[in-house]
């Protein structure tokens, strides 16, 4: 009886779906004057919208209160691809999150919390330049969570105040760029000779099916050094690092939230509770409820369908085959 019951459910769900994709459908088809194409992209639009449509939850502070401190958590790695099951990247989510924030009068001040080891350099420095621009008319606080190295503390540079555990593990500054090469793979466990045709000597260059050069590594290492020096040189001016200092942040290393509160890198040692007080007092409100935006892909984004003529599943989650420079922590591989 009870897997009738199971198969019964199932069933009613499908044809209540199949009702509901047929009345969009309808829907558009009814008017004559639109053109196919017009239809097509109106319905694609309707069900997968350009803008994102954000989720909310109370997560603590006092419910009965008016105004709002609005939260975005960042979590993973910082890329610009579409995120498995959905179109939409982590920094298209958290900017358009703190552009909500920044256009909604009963928000505030901001919380942004941060667990990632980070990632790409141009995804990462989006969200940085994004939190220094809302910032101008409201407090921003990034609270770290369990890791915020690399380009997550990038983020967090760029907020009015950061707030750490004392265990968080954070720093990280510099970047990175992994290579990978088969070429033995390929050539003595599989038998396969890549034979690649190029206008210029160094056009391949990071190819995985050859070993790199020395004058190739020089190449690579300098674009490495240009943005370590970027990310330092952000940490320098918006943190006043003394000078004694800079040595001991430059080599990459990781640091605990308390020594990175005594070297100033962080402001305070905390959790959220200490960002709602903080954010109390810069705006004089005694009362605050913080409330967090979150994104969800809706049914037709985890079936696959991606934006306005194409499916997403070509798109799911591709191990990335171009070197790319990150401002990412990785320990291992």
């Amino acid at each position: 009886m009870e897997a009738k019951g199971k198969k019964k459910i199932t069933a009613t769900i499908i044809v209540i779906g199949l009702v509901f994709i047929s009345t969009i459908l309808n829907r558009f088809s009814s008017r004559k004057y639109v053109s196919y194409k017009e239809n097509r992209r109106s319905l694609f639009k309707f069900v997968l919208p350009e803008e994102i449509r954000f989720k909310q939850r109370f997560i603590a502070g006092d419910r009965d209160a008016e105004y709002i401190i609005g939260m975005i958590k960042i979590e993973g790695e910082i890329t610009g691809h579409y995120e498995k099951y959905h179109s939409k990247s982590i920094s298209d989510i958290v900017k358009s999150a703190l552009e909500k924030f920044k256009q909604d009068e009963k928000v505030k001040g901001i919380i942004i919390q941060i667990n990632t080891p980070g990632g790409e350099i141009i995804e990462v420095e989006k969200i940085y330049e994004k939190i220094k621009e809302v910032k101008k008319t409201k407090p921003v606080i990034a609270v770290l969570e369990n890791i915020a190295t690399s380009g997550g503390y990038y983020c967090a540079v760029g907020a009015n105040r950061i707030i750490s555990h004392p265990l968080t593990i954070t720093g990280n500054i510099g970047a990175i760029i992994v290579l990978y090469n088969v070429k033995e793979l390929f050539e003595k466990k599989l038998g396969i000779n890549v034979i690649i045709m190029k206008s210029g000597k160094h056009k391949d260059i990071a190819s995985p099916f050859r070993i790199i050069d020395s004058e190739e590594r020089r190449i690579l290492q300098n674009l490495v050094d240009q943005a370590g020096k970027r990310f330092l040189n952000v940490v320098i001016e918006n943190r006043k690092i003394s000078e004694d200092k800079i040595k001991i942040i430059s080599d990459g290393r990781i640091f605990t939230g308390t020594e990175a509160r005594e070297i100033g890198l962080i402001d305070e040692l905390g959790t959220l509770q200490k960002a709602i007080d903080i954010l109390k007092e810069l705006t004089k409100e005694k009362k605050l409820k913080v409330i967090e935006y979150y994104y969800r892909p809706n049914i037709f984004e985890i079936l696959g369908i991606y934006q306005s003529e194409k499916f997403f599943i070509s798109k799911i989650s591709k191990i990335q085959n171009t070197p790319i420079l990150k401002y990412l922590w990785i320990p291992e591989i």
